[in-house]
């Protein structure tokens, strides 16, 4: 066999980086495993789990890649984010520049996103230090405190957050490219610390356990890039991210259960 799709766990970097001090790398850990040696066909980020292909000689490798271009192969993700996204499917087309290119490249981009449910979240977030400072003074009308709840005495102040889980497909493999496009729509995947929001991101990790970024790699449909047997294969939700969507009390019933 010179193809293989495996399971990649949060958390772990797909290979070895300047950047960073990680000891354990998915690319070493599976040649040792398999006593082989790895070609890495795609890559996901080290914060997101999920399917990821591997070939085991340059020529398939190649061929992998070719495939994956192709507009026959569907590349299937599962995002919890902030807001509530459009109903039914939405896309972005918006371009990306080429992070990892010194001349900052635009490339087009695309992603199709389709909302599989929108929920209100309950969270606690610091008031801002000019609120901080009206708090002490003498509390307003009920009629004029715009909505803070919560004891503002202590600095915090309640409100309910909308929650989104998405299917995302996308048609080009940019950098970052869910987590930009998501981004620019105002819709930050929770988790995110690059491109979301760090206090919603805190809130929620303080009040639900937040476990990392909320983006999971959940269905490959692929040709075999040597036999071109169609292959279709799906990786279960993460526990992490079920067992955090399961801490959301008006998340619909079943829902962890149907992605």
């Amino acid at each position: 066999e010179s193809f293989a799709v495996v399971s990649k766990p949060a958390g772990m970097l797909v290979h070895r980086s300047r950047e960073a001090g990680d000891k354990v790398f998915l690319l070493q850990t599976l040649r040792d495993q398999l006593s082989r040696h790895i070609y890495i066909v795609n890559r996901l980020d080290r914060a997101v789990s999920g399917l990821m292909c591997i070939a085991f000689d340059s020529e398939t490798a190649a061929k992998a890649q070719e495939v994956l271009a192709r507009n026959d192969s569907i590349k299937e993700y599962v995002a919890v984010v902030r807001g509530a996204t459009p109903e039914g499917t939405f896309e972005c087309c918006a371009p990306l520049k080429d992070k990892d290119s010194r001349l900052r490249v635009s490339r087009d981009a695309r992603s199709d996103f389709t909302t599989i449910s929108s929920f209100p979240v309950e969270i606690s977030e610091p008031l801002l230090p000019s609120l901080v400072n009206k708090s002490s003074s003498p509390a307003p009308p009920a009629a004029a405190t715009d909505g803070l709840e919560g004891d503002q005495g202590a600095g915090l102040f309640v409100r309910n957050l909308t929650v989104s889980v998405v299917k995302v497909v996308i048609q080009t493999g940019r950098r970052h490219q869910i987590r930009r496009h998501l981004q620019g729509m105002a819709h930050h995947i929770l988790g995110d610390t690059s491109y979301g929001k760090g206090r919603i991101n805190q809130a929620l990790r303080d009040g639900y356990g937040l476990p990392r970024l909320c983006l999971h790699s959940r269905r490959l449909s692929i040709r075999h890039p040597v036999t071109q047997e169609k292959l279709v294969l799906e990786a279960p939700l993460p526990s992490d991210m079920s067992t955090f969507l399961s801490k959301l009390s008006q998340a619909p019933a079943g829902l962890v259960d149907n992605l």
